[in-house]
């Protein structure tokens, strides 16, 4: 559904900084930001989908941090047979690390527990996985099978619905339009955060880069076609044969426990801000 990632920097004074980043881009759906959590648990500034149980995407009190994203390589007439969110199982695995995980390793645990013991999964996804000490994951998963990517060293990650370590004989095979989708997207990730993770830099300036990276969506074609800003893509971005548009951007800030979050395409829409304690 989305473009998702992470970015690991080192500020002016030396303060690791961590930073998820997202754009959920879906048909046309319900969806909520809030603070989300039990009495028993941690608590998350989470991101979620109505007709999804569980969190879409968010941070714990902890640090932790867990985005996800849709992963298929089918044609959408075929995964939809089903229901479209029929077997998804993202949000509810989510919302269990979320509450019970403080680091990455934790999560990533808990994601290969949960997805290796599940029957029927239909729905395949990528997880994003950071801590605020710097930890980064990437976890895979589609029809039983799971992977996973330690991206730590290099100090960034990103998917734009594909998977790196699962079925990529499959992914090739894909309509032309899915692939070019897919690809534009994620070299538009690529772009952005390699000059960036790993490397000491102004936090306004990580988060300026975020938000732009977010709103890019000129294509010298004219097409909709690789646009991180969704206006009514219709391939690539799930198993629903639908019109996508991005119904909201978002960047947690792992150091500073704060998400920031756009109502609609980030592209002309203010950010809004989210802590444990405000909102604003």
């Amino acid at each position: 559904m989305c473009t998702i990632g992470a970015l690991v920097i080192v500020d002016p004074s030396d303060q690791l900084r961590v930073y998820g980043f997202k754009n959920a881009d879906n048909p046309p759906v319900g969806y909520w930001h809030g603070v989300a959590g039990s009495g028993e648990g941690f608590s998350s500034l989470a991101f979620g989908l109505l007709p999804q149980t569980g969190i879409n995407s968010g941070m714990n009190e902890k640090g932790l941090l867990m985005i996800s994203s849709f992963f298929g390589y089918s044609s959408a007439d075929t995964e939809k047979k089903d229901g479209l969110w029929h077997g998804d199982l993202r949000g509810t695995a989510q919302a269990e690390a979320l509450s019970r995980c403080s680091t990455a390793e934790e999560a990533l645990a808990l994601m290969q527990e949960r997805f290796d013991r599940s029957e029927g999964i239909l729905i395949g996804g990528s997880h994003v996985i950071a801590d605020r000490r710097g930890g980064l994951f990437v976890f895979e998963h589609s029809q039983g099978y799971t992977a996973w990517q330690d991206a730590t060293a290099q100090g960034w990650a990103a998917r734009s619905n594909q998977s790196f370590g699962l079925f990529q004989a499959e992914q090739e095979l894909q309509h032309a339009d899915v692939s070019k989708d897919r690809a534009l997207r994620l070299e538009r990730a690529e772009s952005v955060l390699s000059g960036l993770g790993g490397k000491k830099v102004d936090a306004s300036e990580a988060v300026s880069a975020l938000e732009y990276l977010l709103r890019m969506h000129e294509n010298a074609d004219g097409s909709a076609l690789g646009s991180v800003c969704a206006h009514g893509v219709l391939s690539g971005r799930s198993n629903a044969p639908l019109p996508h548009d991005t119904v909201s951007g978002m960047i947690w800030d792992l150091a500073e426990a704060e998400m920031k979050y756009t109502l609609g395409q980030p592209c002309k829409n203010e950010w809004k801000q989210l802590r444990f304690d405000r909102e604003g």
